[in-house]
């Protein structure tokens, strides 16, 4: 709680904890006007409008759109005021926040019998099926809205609507993640669980002044702000640089505020969800039938624990019948550090592939995952995955997938019996050693500086630990080559020396020119594990780095590009990327 003197009758008030920078507003619009009743944007009929003329108007607006007195739910409670006049008007209507501390603020203001509850809208199942009516009043923005949907859908009865009033991206053209939601994608989603648009006002050349209202007044009371709030000089100029920053996205058309009134349909056929560790199991039981192996709970974890991937679902009458993962890669792209996600684990159950078309299990799993986590303003700038040929077509007929920017080839050699370089030392790389682990990070180190025009996955030392020696079902073998009198590493390489069909040859991590070297260390490597031939995969863009000895084998995998949400040019990734076995999540 923060102690304030109020600007209006000089007795001392009490601020909820807000999150930044929502308490830096009220205290401003206090200081300003003496009171506040609002924190949320107004709807100005001139940009010089009063600010809180414009927010009552945009209360009056976003009653209109309304339904009659009926049972509702307002998901976000703000200050509660408008909660107090839906119950005034004869709702039967819950305010919910997850902030206990506004809730006390408000029950403060309004009474301790105001009908609000401190859980987060997640988390919220009282009387599912009964609602007539959810209320996001610039509380959507903070949920994702595969969750709200989900959840609306058990809350809300028959016919019930969800009425949004909020920001919204309308278009991204940069890599950094946006906190706002797509509104294109925002109502696709909607409509996928089973929910049609019912109405949409563009409302942001009204509300845009807003920003403008609080460029003027936080600056203007900076020093008290300082002095009530304790927030810094720098606090404060960062928030209007971000303010500024966002006045200008409102003004070329890449955010705006958004009134929408949703009602719920006929149930969908097929529910889309999140797959994670409380229903991977039923991944893992439909991976089982689909690729004809087990998945176990360790290599689940292994791969989409701790935040390492996410996935979507799709399921029909309680039985989950597709799935789309992807796991978080750290990439360079062309030099500068970004976030990609590897797809995988494609797949949907016998029953659910006749129906390959946007309206199948297939479609909803792969588009909402794509708009969920890949391309401008998502976690993940890029996406990359080996599908064969064959099962990129039907993606790529969709318009999910595009390119492909890479064709997998298989290299392979004959295993070699050489005798030791004078020059250079082959021995065991230990990740689990201070000093391995210095190797494995200085080898890194060159080839991120020699691939700087390219795309390459991030291979330091703790992804290689979790890469290999952390497998929980395969056994890899990490080898360093050293230079025997210089000092330093030249490179590193991958082995896994229990391939059916000879040792194969999983990753190197070396500039370029080092790499046939590797190769022909690895070869005796190969020898020395008993296999007769070594052999690797390798994108076809990088296969002449090898070395020109290989027999070269085409394995029909393409590496297709997203096409369906905002990002990079396909044509700039073309060619681009240095992918090897290791690259891949089943090698």
């Amino acid at each position: 709680m923060i102690m304030n003197r109020s600007a209006k009758d000089g007795i001392t008030v009490r601020w909820p904890s807000f999150a930044f920078p929502c308490y830096v507003y009220a205290r401003a619009l206090e200081l300003e006007q003496g009171q506040v009743h609002d924190l949320h944007y107004g709807l100005h009929e001139a940009p010089d409008m009063p600010i809180a003329d414009a927010q009552r108007r945009a209360i009056e607006l976003l009653w209109r759109h309304l339904p009659p007195p009926c049972r509702l739910l307002e998901v976000g409670l703000g200050l509660g005021a408008t909660l107090v006049r839906l119950v005034a008007a004869g709702y039967a209507a819950t305010g919910i926040a997850p902030d206990a501390t506004q809730v006390a603020r408000a029950r403060a203001r309004h009474g301790e019998t105001l009908p609000a509850v401190c859980v987060r809208f997640e988390d919220f199942h009282d009387n599912p099926g009964s609602w007539d009516a959810l209320l996001f009043h610039e509380s959507a923005q903070y949920i994702d809205p595969l969750d709200l949907f989900t959840r609306a859908n058990e809350l809300l009865a028959e016919h019930g609507e969800i009425i949004v009033l909020d920001e919204f991206a309308l278009r991204r053209s940069a890599a950094g993640r946006e906190h706002l939601h797509l509104l294109q994608h925002f109502i696709a989603l909607a409509q996928r669980c089973g929910f049609e648009l019912v109405e949409q006002l563009n409302l942001s050349r009204e509300a845009a002044p807003t920003l403008d209202y609080m460029l003027r007044v936080v600056p203007r009371h900076a020093a008290a702000l300082q002095h009530d709030l304790g927030v810094t000089a720098d606090a404060l100029a960062a928030l209007n640089h971000s303010n500024a920053a966002h006045r200008e996205k409102f003004a070329d058309g890449r955010c705006g505020y958004i009134l929408l009134r949703l009602r719920r349909t006929a149930p969908p056929r097929w529910r889309v969800g999140f797959i994670d560790s409380s229903n991977a199991a039923a991944m893992r039981e439909l991976f089982a039938e689909v690729f004809r192996r087990p998945m176990s709970d360790a290599h689940w974890n292994w791969k989409y624990g701790e935040d390492r991937g996410a996935a979507i679902g799709v399921w029909e009458n309680g039985r989950l019948i597709a799935h789309y993962g992807g796991v978080a890669r750290r990439i360079m792209f062309f030099g500068e550090p970004q976030s990609a996600a590897q797809s995988c684990d494609v797949m949907v159950a016998p029953a659910g592939r006749a129906t390959l078309s946007r309206q199948g299990p297939l479609f909803l799993a792969t588009a909402t995952y794509l708009e969920n986590q890949l391309g401008y303003g998502n976690p993940h700038l890029l996406g990359v995955g080996f599908p064969s040929v064959r099962a990129w077509q039907a993606p790529a007929r969709l318009g999910l997938y595009g390119g492909p920017v890479g064709h997998m080839l298989e290299l392979s050699w004959p295993a070699a019996r050489s005798r030791p370089s004078l020059l250079l030392a082959l021995r065991p790389l230990d990740l689990t050693k201070a000093e391995d682990r210095a190797d494995a990070d200085a080898c890194w180190k060159a080839m991120r500086a020699d691939l700087r025009g390219m795309i390459v996955g991030v291979r330091d030392a703790e992804t290689l630990h979790h890469r290999y020696t952390a497998h929980p079902d395969k056994a890899y073998q990490i080898f360093v080559v050293r230079r025997r009198f210089f000092g330093g590493p030249l490179g590193l390489f991958v082995l896994r020396a229990d391939a059916e069909e000879g040792c194969e040859l999983m990753d190197v991590v070396a500039p370029r020119a080092a790499v046939p070297r590797l190769v022909a260390h690895a070869r005796r490597a190969a020898a020395g594990l008993g296999a007769s031939r070594l052999f690797g995969w390798v994108v076809d863009n990088i296969s002449a780095h090898f070395g020109p000895d290989a027999t070269v084998h085409d394995l029909a995998i393409n590496v297709p590009a997203n096409a369906w949400t905002a990002g990079p040019p396909i044509e700039n990734l073309s060619g681009k990327w240095w992918l090897t076995g290791g690259d891949t999540d089943f090698r």
